[in-house]
């Protein structure tokens, strides 16, 4: 497959989840809302904002974000492992793993990934949720607003819990379906290699341009080495929020070939 097609093949797979998850961040987003508006309307303003971090609770986007990962990453992870198992048919390997399940391995590999990189993410989506929260309580009040009508201002605004639906599910389905893509082809055993794609757009951000163009999209890399710009794939956890905020590359993942073009046994 060209990269074009791979993108492609990625963009349709993406699009998809992005919607889906995009509905289920926005009601989560207008549930606490609604949590902090009922609280605000019983306790008074500096009441809720001193009780914020108990009323926008860690565990909530955390079980989001654990299903997007494990539906998106898995079907991605499987694929992967075709688009994979395509590239090697003509030679006389048996890939290793047959296909990828929502089973006890894969959580166990997610449990590693939430573990080493979760808490931050979480950490980042509940903060920026607070500060929305609390700058329309400080808004209101300054504005000379009682309670019941600041909880009112925060139960309307639709706006701004659909934007960031949409930028959270963005990030996240794009860092899963990469995810996914490099734990297939780590399940392989073979040698591999894995090139950083971009839409080829007038939307790419600079530094994921191609490598002509001082950017980073078409650099091939061993799989366990880091690209060029520091993140083992687009979406990297690891990697800045200029780097993986609405981020649409992907990583394709192919066997490193020896001299007489075999692929490789890791």
């Amino acid at each position: 497959m060209t990269d074009r097609q791979i993108w492609r093949q990625f963009n349709t797979f993406q699009k998809r989840y992005e919607r889906k998850y995009a509905k289920r961040v926005y009601r989560l987003l207008r549930r606490q809302a609604r949590t902090v508006a009922a609280y605000l309307r019983e306790n008074g303003t500096e009441q809720t904002i001193a009780a914020m971090s108990l009323l926008i609770r860690p565990q909530e986007i955390t079980a989001l974000l654990r299903q997007l990962y494990t539906e998106v990453g898995v079907r991605w992870a499987n694929i992967e492992y075709a688009n994979i198992q395509d590239q090697v048919k003509s030679a006389v390997f048996v890939l290793e793993t047959k296909a990828f399940g929502f089973n006890a391995e894969w959580e166990a590999i997610l449990n590693i990934f939430f573990s080493a990189y979760g808490g931050e993410k979480i950490t980042s989506i509940d903060d920026t949720t607070k500060e929305w929260l609390i700058r329309k309580i400080i808004e209101g009040r300054n504005a000379g607003l009682g309670p019941e009508q600041i909880a009112r201002t925060m139960i309307d605004d639709k706006d701004i819990p659909l934007a960031r639906a949409r930028v959270i599910s963005r990030t996240e389905t794009v860092a899963a379906t990469n995810f996914g893509g490099i734990t297939a082809a780590r399940k392989t055993g073979l040698r591999m290699v894995k090139r950083w794609v971009n839409a080829h757009d007038s939307r790419v951000r600079e530094t994921h341009k191609d490598v002509a163009q001082g950017g980073v999209g078409g650099e091939v890399v061993p799989l366990e080495q880091p690209f060029s710009n520091g993140l083992m794939h687009p979406g990297d956890p690891q990697g800045g929020a200029k780097e993986v905020i609405q981020c649409r590359c992907i990583a394709s993942t192919r066997p490193a070939r020896d001299s007489n073009g075999m692929p490789m046994r890791a």
